[in-house]
C-alpha cells in the first residue's frame, strides 16, 4: 500500500502541471499604436544620416529615420570668393511613435 501511494501521488502532480501546461487561452489582440509619418525636407553642408531631424523635432519630440532620399548635391560659390562648396539637398520621412495616425472608421 505504501509503494502505491508513493507513486499515485507524483503521478497526480504531474498530470495537473500537464493539464495546465496544455491549456489554451484565448489570445490577446493588442493593436499596437500606429506611427505618424512626419514628411520634411533641407538643405545641408554635409552628408548626414539624420538630415532635417531640426524641422522633424519641431513636430515630434523623439522621431526616428524611416526613409532618407537625397535629392541634389549642387555646387555652389562659397562667400564671394571662388571658391566652391556642395549643398546637399534632403527629402527624408521620420516616424513619430508619440503622435497617433487619424484612422478612416
Amino acid at each position: 500500500m505504501n509503494v502505491a501511494v508513493r507513486l499515485v501521488w507524483p503521478t497526480v502532480a504531474l498530470l495537473a502541471l500537464a493539464g495546465c501546461a496544455s491549456a489554451r487561452t484565448t489570445p490577446v489582440n493588442v493593436a499596437a499604436a500606429p506611427v505618424a509619418p512626419i514628411a520634411v525636407s533641407c538643405q545641408t553642408d554635409a552628408i548626414t544620416d539624420q538630415p532635417c531631424i531640426a524641422a522633424a523635432r519641431k513636430r515630434c519630440s523623439a522621431p526616428t529615420v524611416d526613409t532618407i532620399r537625397l535629392v541634389l548635391a549642387k555646387q555652389v560659390p562659397a562667400d564671394a570668393q571662388d571658391t566652391q562648396k556642395t549643398v546637399y539637398e534632403y527629402q527624408a520621412t521620420y516616424a513619430c511613435p508619440a503622435q497617433p495616425v487619424a484612422t478612416v472608421p
